[in-house]
């Protein structure tokens, strides 16, 4: 486990302990589904508590884990979650999910009080911490000189559209993962290597840095700075032994 992952550990150990003394729910941050399954094989065999998970819409990829005694049912009204939609004119701006993040982390909005980020066609949607919304209301969010507007949205007021990605069938000589993120990426494998063991290359969100991992099938491998793609289907073998995959590539 990496140092930041033993840290999560320790605060989730911490907010179990204080479920247990002072019989009162207690919330993580926003965590990404890495650590969200860590802390799900931690939080499984502990005695007098019962938790859930929550990211505000369906689907979300980070979510908030909500701890409470065993006698309390987890809701989405104890997870301390806001639904912001932020709306401004963007018609003669190019905006991306990193310029809203980029926006709110320099409003001094910590990374682990966001959730998931949504662009829309006039702004987006973000998912944070219910403390911070009233901050964004009365601190206009500023994206490539344009200010946004924020209004507060109602849990289950707005769905979000599955995402789109464009289909790449390639051939690989291996499942390895440095070949699969050469052609996923449209990058050589030399400079692949780099990227890898510098720990800029996730497989279902969790760093990897073994160049021989083997990936599998619905694995999602994001690459920072770069995007991520799913590998959605390995489709056999061609007649000289390579495999046939099908990626999805998203931006």
């Amino acid at each position: 486990m990496t140092d930041e992952t033993l840290e999560f550990l320790t605060r989730l150990k911490d907010k179990v302990k204080l479920v247990l003394q002072r019989h009162k729910e207690q919330v993580t941050d926003f965590v990404d589904p890495y650590l969200k399954r860590v802390a799900e094989e931690y939080l499984k065999n502990q005695v007098g508590i019962n938790y859930a998970s929550f990211g505000g819409v369906e689907r979300a990829e980070r979510q908030r884990i909500l701890i409470c005694p065993e006698y309390l049912h987890p809701s989405v009204e104890l997870a301390g979650i806001s639904i912001i939609r932020l709306i401004g004119n963007l018609n003669y701006v190019s905006v991306s999910h990193r310029d809203y993040l980029g926006a709110l982390l320099g409003q001094g909005i910590k990374r682990e009080k966001v959730g998931d980020i949504y662009p829309v066609s006039d702004g987006c949607v973000v998912i944070l911490s219910r403390e911070l919304a009233d901050f964004l209301m009365v601190n206009p969010l500023k994206v490539k000189g344009v200010t946004l507007k924020a209004t507060e949205l109602q849990v289950g007021e707005w769905i979000p559209e599955k995402p789109e990605g464009k289909v790449v069938a390639v051939t690989l000589s291996s499942l390895r993962l440095d070949t699969v993120v050469a052609h996923g990426f449209g990058l050589s494998r030399t400079k692949v290597v780099g990227y890898i063991k510098g720990g800029k290359v996730k497989v279902n969100w969790q760093i990897i840095e073994d160049l021989d991992y083997k990936c599998a099938e619905n694995d999602v491998i994001s690459f920072r700075g770069k995007g991520r793609i799913l590998i959605s289907e390995i489709c056999g073998e061609t007649k000289k032994g390579r495999i046939k995959v099908n990626l999805v590539r998203y931006k």
